[in-house]
């Protein structure tokens, strides 16, 4: 997945489109110093996002914005296997 667009919207929100699902605008909200996903606006034609993708979109945005320490500090044990492989194969994609 990527990042394709995205840009600040309304105070402490972000809305960005990624590839795997054009069709949807994602909103995300800051929780002290990090997003997370707070809604979603459009359609997913053919699936929709499952945690997963969400867990991978709040990487990829907290990324761009420098903010990745802070949302990986805070994430829960069962996410943390999601984002070590993330981060291992996101390691691959800048060698």
């Amino acid at each position: 997945m990527r990042l394709i667009q995205w840009s600040y919207s309304r105070k402490y929100q972000v809305k960005a489109i990624f590839n795997d699902f054009p069709n949807m605008i994602i909103i995300f909200r800051t929780i002290g110093n990090y997003y997370f996903v707070f809604t979603t606006k459009g359609t997913a034609h053919d699936t929709f996002p499952s945690r997963k993708d969400y867990v991978e979109m709040e990487l990829l945005l907290n990324e761009e914005l420098q903010t990745l320490p802070a949302y990986v500090a805070r994430k829960s044990p069962s996410e943390m296997i999601w984002i070590n492989s993330w981060m291992v194969d996101h390691q691959k994609e800048l060698i």
